[in-house]
């Protein structure tokens, strides 16, 4: 975690559905704003009211807005009458399936998001071998049946897609052309593990779209019409923060966020970058690591979505307070038990939060070179990634390289992910493009 020592403020938002909240960080101070406006959800108020707090706080602007909209998109995803989109979900498998509970999401809330379902025969295997030929004839079907509906988002995923995106990338070329201007979602942006997991990511990606377009166009709007230029940061499901033109591009990414801003604005407030942090969900007690001051992700289920996903979000388990006369969890370092609203902690992990990327592949080596060779590749990527993500050209560093066989795979089979993270860059444009 970089200094506190002469840092400038920072605002991070939490905007959920029935309230908005705002907190300024200054140094070890974390100072809750009111929203100027009396309705709660009222999220020009809210970011306005803050700058106004962070300029009475240190006399000029706060160097950043981070608005974490993850509550916002998980109660667009749970509420029964949501009016996200609903979306055309297509499979690129050798075959259909023939089993109804296979040919659907195991999870009711993505399925509840899928308004039709198409397979087209074609994919590759995870090394990327060919496991059946694209059938042309099958992808005209489903274009000119698309073309002919009223459904404009589209969700594509091909088996062993992560490997190579041919086939993917011609039937979402094939959409395109048919059906201009759908909003279309393909696995292969985000790699992972799981033809069910990468589904059920780029459905929810797909479905997220309008709203999460409209949410940061408010809040660039209500940041543009006051002083100082200040730029708009969105927090991302692994703690981090991304643009707002990459969060529009790929929505999922902001899904689940609020997990990790709890874990590290509790640590924060502690003045720990180190710790296992215990927060309470629903008189529960469940427990995450802080290392570096980032959280420690996964890509997991999150919020009760029903399924896996592939982005990656904070890693949290049961921990349950010991019974009288038995030791507690022996653990590597200290020990908070998060104090506070979760909303303040949240915002708090909003406010100091980092610029972050994160990469995971399979590759197939036949050497130690070329798994160098591999790694490094991976690793400049990810680092190009955080870069565009808005962190300053020299302080990027790798938060998490691991490389490991795949199970019941070739030998040579590797999953290779990498989390790279950096320090704000002040310098950017403050329009807040990427």
């Amino acid at each position: 975690m970089p200094s506190r020592a002469g840092r400038p403020a920072h605002v991070g938002v939490s905007v959920d559905a029935d309230r908005c909240h705002a907190v300024v960080v200054h140094g070890s101070a974390a100072v809750p704003v009111e929203p100027a406006a009396p309705a709660h959800a009222d999220i020009d108020g809210t970011i306005a009211s803050a700058v106004r707090a962070a300029v009475e706080l240190t006399g000029a602007g706060p160097d950043a807005v981070i608005v974490d909209i993850s509550p916002t998109l998980l109660d667009a995803v749970v509420r029964p009458d949501s009016e996200l989109p609903r979306v055309a979900a297509v499979r690129i498998v050798p075959r259909a399936a023939t089993d109804p509970a296979l040919a659907r999401s195991p999870a009711e809330l993505v399925e509840r998001r899928v308004a039709r379902r198409f397979t087209v025969a074609g994919g590759h295997d995870l090394l990327g071998n060919e496991l059946c030929p694209l059938d042309r004839g099958q992808l005209a079907a489903v274009c000119a049946e698309l073309a002919a509906g009223s459904i404009r988002h589209v969700a594509i995923v091909g088996a062993g897609s992560q490997a190579r995106p041919a086939h993917e990338r011609d039937v979402a070329d094939a959409i395109q052309a048919a059906v201009p201007g759908a909003r279309i979602s393909v696995a292969s942006e985000y790699g992972g593990q799981g033809l069910v997991a990468r589904e059920a990511t780029v459905v929810l990606d797909c479905a997220l779209a309008v709203l999460t377009e409209q949410l940061l166009d408010r809040c660039e709007r209500t940041l543009g019409r006051l002083p100082g230029g200040i730029p708009l940061r969105v927090a991302r499901g692994d703690g981090g923060y991304s643009t707002p033109s990459r969060i529009r591009a790929m929505p999922v990414v902001a899904f689940g966020a609020t997990a990790a801003l709890e874990l590290c604005g509790a640590a924060y407030l502690e003045g720990l970058d180190d710790c296992r942090v215990l927060l309470s969900r629903g008189g529960v007690q469940v427990a995450g690591e802080v290392r570096r001051g980032l959280a420690l992700v996964s890509p997991a289920e999150p919020a009760g979505i029903g399924t896996e996903l592939v982005v990656p979000t904070a890693v949290l388990s049961p921990e349950p307070d010991p019974a009288p006369g038995v030791p507690g969890r022996v653990t590597d370092g200290p020990v908070v038990r998060a104090q506070g609203d979760p909303w303040l902690l949240a915002c708090v992990g909003a406010a100091i939060s980092q610029p972050t990327s994160w990469l995971d592949e399979v590759a197939f080596i036949k050497s130690a070179d070329q798994l160098e060779t591999v790694r490094r590749d991976a690793e400049e990527r990810a680092t190009a990634f955080v870069m565009a993500n808005g962190a300053a050209p020299g302080t990027a560093y790798f938060a998490e390289v691991s490389t490991v066989a795949v199970p019941y795979s070739p030998a040579g089979t590797v999953r290779i992910r990498v989390r790279v993270a950096g320090a704000p860059d002040t310098g950017l444009s403050r329009t807040g493009g990427a």
